[in-house]
């Protein structure tokens, strides 16, 4: 089986992080590989804004939690809503949050997904251990998260799809049975 068929099937969403940083080098070559991610009319109109060290990330769980407990923006009020509650659930230190562009691409959820896919697969190859969050994407315009996000330098014109928690991992988990009946073949 080629590398590439077997990472794809090896990958797995990591949930355990160890202290140890990631090192710029790897984490150019995740950001750069990600620029390699086809998107819809070749727009390459998504953005990644990195948010690096615990304290960075425990302010923007901060902004998910406010900004999930305003009025229009219940999707996550009950599970935000706990003292508890993180965004960074299992303390990764580095959060890729991903958005595109609403006036320059016709497929935001589409080109943002297939961006995230790849930031995932190249944290894998290199050794390291990738979660995809979703929570941030329904509070993209929030005002107070808006502001927020415009302060971190996430583009104003951008909505989030996704973010992705990245770390070294400390366990490797198995990965998970898969059901392969999602499909027919016509003809």
């Amino acid at each position: 089986m080629s590398e590439v068929l077997k990472a794809l099937k090896d990958r797995r969403s990591v949930r355990s992080f160890t202290d140890e940083p990631v090192s710029e080098a790897d984490l150019k070559t995740i950001l750069e590989t990600a620029a390699y991610a086809p998107t819809a009319r070749n727009t390459q109109a998504w953005r990644a804004t990195v948010v690096r060290g615990l304290d960075n990330v425990a302010r923007l769980n901060e902004a998910v939690k406010k900004a999930n407990q305003q009025p229009g923006y219940e999707r996550y009020k009950e599970l935000t809503a706990t003292a508890s509650y993180s965004i960074n659930f299992h303390k990764a230190p580095i959060f890729i949050v991903v958005g595109v562009d609403r006036t320059e691409s016709v497929c935001q959820a589409e080109d943002g997904a297939l961006v995230i896919g790849y930031i995932l697969l190249a944290a894998h190859a290199l050794g390291l251990g990738a979660c995809w969050i979703n929570q941030l994407g329904v509070i993209t315009d929030e005002p107070e998260f808006r502001a927020y996000l415009t302060s971190i330098g996430f583009p104003e014109t951008h909505r989030i799809i996704g973010c992705v928690a990245l770390g070294r991992r400390a366990s490797n988990p198995p990965v998970p049975n898969r059901n392969l009946d999602h499909y027919n073949i016509v003809g």
